[in-house]
Parts: C-alpha cells; structure tokens; sequence
C-alpha cells in the first residue's frame, strides 16, 4: 500500500470511529507499529488527525460525531477486543436454560455466542459467522433468517428478513450498535436498524451490546430510543460522563 493510500486509510478510520489505536491500524493495514507512527504524525502536522498517545482520533469535535461508513467486518474484529471480550461475557451470563433469543450481527454478539452456555437454547440470527457457530449441530437450535446478503458484514438484510422476523417472538434479543447518543441507538444502515427495531418490537427483554468507542456517537439511522427496562452491556473503560448519561435512559452492566 502506497504511503497516500495508508493515510487516506487512516483518516477515514478516525471519522468511522472516533479513535483508533497504533495497535488497531497496524493490523488493519499489515504494517508496523513504526510506520502507523511516522504517518500519525504526518497526518497531525497537516491538521488531519489529532494524535494522542498510542492512537489517534478524528479532527473533527470528539463529541456528538457521525459515524459515516461502516468498516468491514474483518477491520470490525480488530477492533476493542479486550472491551468486546469483556462485554461478551457479560452478555452470555444473561441467557437461561430454554431462552429463545435473537442475535443481531455484531462482532461484539458474535463473541458472546461463543461464551453462550452449552444448555438447551434457541437461537435466531441474521448473521453467517454466528450461525457457522452452531451448524455442526449440538443442544442449541439455531435458526438463519433470508434475506439479502450483505457479503461486506456477512449478514442477512431486507424485507425479507424482517418479513421472517415479523412472525417470531422472543424472550430475549442482543444486537450491536454503530452508536448511542442521548438514550437514541443509531446503525449505518436503514436495513440493519429497521430489522433491530422488529427484533425488539418481538422480544421481551433487550440487550444491547456497546464499547466505549459507541458512547456519544451519531450513526445515519437512528432506530430505537432507550427504555428504563432496556440494558446496555459496556465496559469499564467508558467515560464517566457519558455513564452517567447511559444510565438516566436505561439499565447498565459493566
């Protein structure tokens, strides 16, 4: 990859995230931790980027931010994954013997779909990685709506999907999110975030599955507005602030 290309790479990851670590572009981009280093610093002289130590993040305000694309689903499982970790298991520790839940398509739900307990379940997703999970077969049913396929996140979108989604019920429903910001949820896509909003509007209880990184963040579609009922799953690395904000609209868990 030529040097215009890694920093126009870069940029573009500081205005889809917010903040992004040394560690998590070099990844990303298979170079080194030195080279990600020389281009921040590049990119901070011209005024592109603001750096910070070990990362970087978006010139732009830091708050109240758009998230303006959606990165790949390989770029999106580099990403936080302590946090996501953390969150994961978390989640899992949420499902009981019997549930029949809905698994949005998250990394941060994939995640938790490994930590799930080995117990009889039924489990509804619109997500191929997660689904790939469970097809060898074991005491957990696992069932794959249609849809369109969207090979870029590896999930099932579209009226179809939500067609499949409008006849089922649910005790309990997780999904992820491209960002919360006051009490709102908000995905990139129109598709994604009407297809959650069904999987609530069918499930009982609602999980919704966020690291640090999606606290005061805009998406273009924003879906749902938090409930005192609701409960986001987050990570002890989030602001204070923003905590507190999170936890005027609904149940907290971290």
């Amino acid at each position: 990859m030529l040097k215009e290309e890694r920093h126009n790479a870069i940029v573009e990851m500081c205005r889809a995230r917010g903040t992004v670590t040394v560690r998590e572009i070099a990844d990303i981009l298979g170079v080194s931790d030195m080279t990600v280093r020389r281009d921040l610093m590049e990119l901070s002289d011209e005024g592109r980027i603001v750096r910070f130590r070990g990362g970087a993040k978006t010139a732009e305000n830091a708050f109240g931010r758009s998230l303006i694309c959606e990165p790949s689903h390989l770029e999106r499982q580099l990403l936080h994954i302590e946090e996501k970790t953390h969150i994961a298991e978390i989640a899992a520790t949420q499902v009981k013997e019997g549930d029949t839940i809905f698994l949005g398509s998250s990394t941060t739900v994939e995640l938790a779909a490994q930590n799930l307990p080995a117990v009889p379940l039924r489990i509804v997703t619109n997500s191929l990685p997660i689904f790939n999970l469970f097809a060898d077969g074991d005491i957990r049913e696992v069932i794959l709506i249609g849809g369109t396929y969207r090979y870029h996140s590896g999930t099932f979108m579209g009226p179809l999907a939500e067609s499949a989604l409008e006849s089922l019920g649910f005790d309990k429903a997780f999904i992820g999110v491209n960002g919360i910001q006051d009490g709102s949820l908000y995905t990139s896509y129109f598709d994604a975030g009407r297809l959650y909003q069904i999987a609530f509007e069918r499930a009982d209880r609602h999980f919704v599955l966020a690291d640090w990184s999606k606290m005061d963040m805009r998406g273009f579609y924003s879906f749902y507005d938090l409930r005192p009922e609701d409960t986001v799953i987050t990570d002890p690395a989030v602001d204070a602030g923003q905590l507190e904000s999170l936890r005027a609209s609904c149940r907290v868990l971290l």
